[in-house]
């Protein structure tokens, strides 16, 4: 168990996170939507507030402080990520110096070892309940048409590795959840989770240390899960695969991997200047001047060493936007970027950088990504080595990534 801790004093509001990252080693008693449950069920109540209502008024009693869970993808780690976070006022805002660290922190003790469960299985009332709500996560995804398409992708794209089913599992999957296998696979995430504790704002956090760094006393730990990334394997040739689904426009997605390319700056920079900003050439070549779509842009994995430029299309023009994100990756590779679009770029993600520090977690968020990097590098440090990036190492990088897989989302005909 680890304990990382950033402290700023122009934060009023701290937030503490507990990462639990397992191996997935799925079998048929315990699937992704078991851990999904379990974390669901972890947060709503536990024996000294046995309902969500009694729990809430607690939470509110306390400068409504707030406490969720949920089971995160492993795209980053290639592991089960199941959290529980926290957030609530520093002490030295309080109205009559209240520790409410020490409270928090308290609460997520009996949340996490007292759980409402008999004989081996978590209420079968709450569990019913929350198999319920994620079923109900699980199928909205239907109704965002680029998160749908999204996950139907990673299939191909990521086939065979974790990214490949959704965090939170099938429907089928948590139709089959039960108070049983929820409970043993809370058991699970006791016994051999990695638990990474990230606590960001105002507060020193000594109590928080020094309340958690005992949670796991007497119990049995072993086959610790260790963190690891792999990065994604290039197909041998292209896949292409299509879906039909009652809509309009169509969606398209293709995935570039390069997992032997290891200058992570040039791939992002690569990114950036391909589809990540509103001057980007997705943007300004595809969507503007050839109007071809109604967005394009694309992101960068580094760890996965992918490349995802996505767009929304009439579906009279997927193979021609298809063709022209090809041309504009091609044009890099042969003639590089201009030194206009490098500074561009980079005042781009000074400016992301900069909202780093306009909220506890998304400061947390910054150094929990950085987890399998070997150590960790602060906003500033990180744009350091990106300043450093040249026209011949974003063309590398353009040669560097191929094209893995083709997927296309558009209407019945």
């Amino acid at each position: 168990m680890f304990f990382n801790k950033i402290t700023d004093e122009r934060f009023k509001v701290n937030q503490i996170v507990l990462y639990f990252f397992t191996d997935y080693g799925e079998n048929s008693e315990i699937s992704r939507s078991d851990h999904a449950a379990a974390a669901y069920i972890l947060t709503d109540c536990c024996k000294k507030f046995p309902t969500h209502t009694a729990l809430s008024r607690y939470l509110s009693s306390l400068y409504g402080a707030s406490l969720t869970s949920s089971a995160v993808t492993g795209q980053v780690w290639d592991k089960r990520c199941t959290y529980v976070k926290f957030s609530f006022i520093d002490n030295s805002c309080t109205l009559s110096g209240e520790n409410l660290e020490a409270e928090m922190c308290g609460l997520i003790r009996e949340c996490l070892l007292s759980p409402i469960a008999e004989n081996g299985e978590f209420d079968e009332k709450i569990t019913d309940f929350m198999k319920s709500e994620l079923i109900d996560t699980i199928d909205s995804v239907i109704n965002d048409k680029a998160s749908f398409a999204a996950q139907n992708a990673s299939k191909t794209a990521f086939c065979g590795e974790p990214q490949e089913t959704p965090a939170l599992g099938t429907h089928e999957q948590a139709e089959r959840v039960t108070a049983k296998s929820a409970y043993n696979a809370y058991l699970k995430m006791l016994k051999t989770a990695r638990v990474e504790i990230f606590a960001a704002g105002k507060s020193d956090f000594y109590e928080a240390e020094r309340v958690l760094s005992g949670i796991f006393d007497g119990l049995p730990r072993e086959n610790i899960c260790e963190l690891c990334v792999a990065p994604s394997p290039l197909k041998a040739q292209p896949a292409e695969v299509s879906d039909k689904f009652t809509m309009k426009q169509a969606i398209l997605r293709m995935y570039f991997k390069a997992p032997d390319f290891s200058d992570r700056y040039a791939a992002t920079m690569l990114a950036m200047i391909l589809g990540g900003m509103t001057t980007s050439r997705f943007f300004e070549n595809i969507r503007e001047k050839q109007s071809l779509c109604y967005y394009c842009a694309c992101s960068n994995n580094r760890n996965k060493r992918t490349i995802t430029a996505y767009a929304g299309v009439e579906p009279k023009n997927i193979e021609r936007t298809k063709a022209a994100i090809l041309a504009e990756i091609e044009d890099i590779r042969q003639n590089g970027v201009s030194g206009e679009e490098i500074k561009t770029a980079m005042l781009e993600i000074s400016n992301q950088i900069s909202t780093l520090y306009d909220s506890a977690a998304a400061l947390s968020g910054w150094y929990l990504n950085q987890l399998t990097d070997g150590g960790f590098a602060t906003p500033e440090e990180y744009f350091a080595q990106i300043s450093e990036v040249t026209s011949q190492r974003i063309q590398n990088a353009a040669r560097a990534y191929s094209l893995d897989t083709v997927y296309t989302l558009s209407g019945e005909e």
